[in-house]
């Protein structure tokens, strides 16, 4: 990963954390720059993160995602210290994950690592929107590990506040590999939006290819619009119907709630791997007891039957049927799966950016069947839309005894 170099006035940074020392630099982004440290008196390492703002809006928003992260305690989300304003600097101080990001450990996960991640993430997220907050932007990269391998999700940043009433995204935000339709047509968005994206990041995780391939900014906006994804390659039937419905086109099919996603996914994997899995995981979790409990059992429900409401956020709703569009009958053919690791390259459509959503169409088609195709035959082959043969002729009568 190359790392931005961005400019900080070191001295002035010094001056605003006294109780501070200041190490290396960690990261930089449109967001600022993210700085080692740590606390004097506690001696703790701290990730300090840093943006110079000029403007009061941008300085009330930078500011706000701190408050926002403060508010934020569980086990599985980034701890935020304090968050203020001193030299014309905003300043956040984080705790200091010192496992690295799931990015770089992706390629030696195994599918019970993979599962207990999605794991973590689900109730991570099911923590947030009961508290008026989606994600917008889950990914590998946002995704990191303490010390102990204990998962937690970071980079709050384009976070959305969801006040009960209809929210929708003012600009295209996020990581175009892993945004939901809703989002990138700039929609209604709810909780539903952050499982498409963690869905996304779960297909690429156990089946070791990226949803729809590695594609450029305006393919995956149409594809993840337009095409239905097939199952996850190599993934057990029971995780990857489990995946499938987080990837459902429109938001009121998928799971109602992190919650109902962490449940069938702990109950789907405890069928495939078997009830000790969680163990042989090697990933650090906190779950809340329903969860763990599904995870455990063999025996237990695919779905939850009375599933937790997602938060005082707005519920998603049925996408409307499209009418045609030109963007509808042009459908360019779908690309072959590539292999996502730490060597694919991601080019912009991995940047996390406002980009712009060109000319799809502004509309999220319902999900639907796929036409059934013709029965199989014997040997395996699909019968053809044909009429059937002639039936063969008839051999002649046998004469009967005695006649000439």
């Amino acid at each position: 990963m190359i790392v931005q170099s961005v400019l900080v006035d070191r001295a002035l940074l010094a001056e605003a954390l006294p109780n501070y020392e200041l190490g290396e630099q960690l990261g930089a982004g449109g967001f600022g720059v993210v700085i080692a440290g740590r606390q004097r008196v506690l001696e703790r390492p701290v990730a300090i993160k840093v943006r110079s703002e000029t403007s009061a809006e941008a300085k009330t928003a930078f500011l706000a995602e701190g408050r926002l992260l403060a508010g934020l305690d569980h086990p599985h989300v980034v701890r935020v210290y304090e968050a203020f304003e001193k030299n014309d600097l905003c300043l956040i101080i984080l705790e200091m994950l010192a496992g690295g990001t799931l990015t770089s450990r992706r390629a030696g996960l195994s599918g019970e690592a993979a599962c207990a991640v999605g794991l973590a993430v689900a109730e991570a997220l099911h923590h947030a929107h009961t508290k008026g907050v989606l994600h917008r932007d889950i990914k590998p990269a946002n995704v990191l590990f303490d010390g102990d391998g204990v998962v937690k999700v970071a980079d709050f940043g384009i976070a959305k506040i969801l006040d009960g009433s209809a929210a929708t995204a003012s600009a295209l935000v996020g990581t175009v590999p892993y945004m939901a339709p809703e989002q990138i047509i700039q929609g209604r968005l709810s909780p539903a939006t952050d499982l498409y994206a963690l869905g996304g990041m779960l297909y690429e995780l156990l089946s070791g290819a990226r949803l729809f391939g590695a594609l450029p900014t305006y393919a995956y906006q149409y594809h993840h619009i337009h095409t239905a994804p097939t199952a996850p390659p190599g993934v057990a039937v029971p995780v990857a119907e489990v995946i499938l419905r987080a990837l459902a086109k429109d938001p009121a099919a998928r799971q109602p709630s992190a919650r109902a996603f962490a449940l069938e996914l702990a109950a789907a994997s405890g069928r495939v791997y078997g009830p000790r899995w969680l163990a042989r995981s090697g990933i650090g979790l906190r779950l809340s007891d329903p969860v763990r409990d599904a995870a455990t059992s063999p025996t237990a429900a695919r779905q939850p039957s009375q599933p937790e409401p997602p938060g005082p956020g707005p519920r998603p709703e049925p996408a409307a049927k499209p009418a045609p569009t030109p963007a509808a009958t042009a459908t360019p053919a779908a690309p072959a799966a590539a292999k996502a690791g730490p060597s694919s390259k991601a080019g912009p459509a991995g940047e996390t950016a406002a980009v712009p959503a060109g000319a799809l169409a502004p509309t999220i088609p319902p999900a639907h069947a796929s036409p059934r195709p013709p029965a199989a035959d014997q040997d395996g082959r699909r019968a053809a839309a044909q009429p059937p043969p002639p039936s063969p002729p008839r051999p002649p009568a046998a004469p009967r005894p005695g006649a000439p």
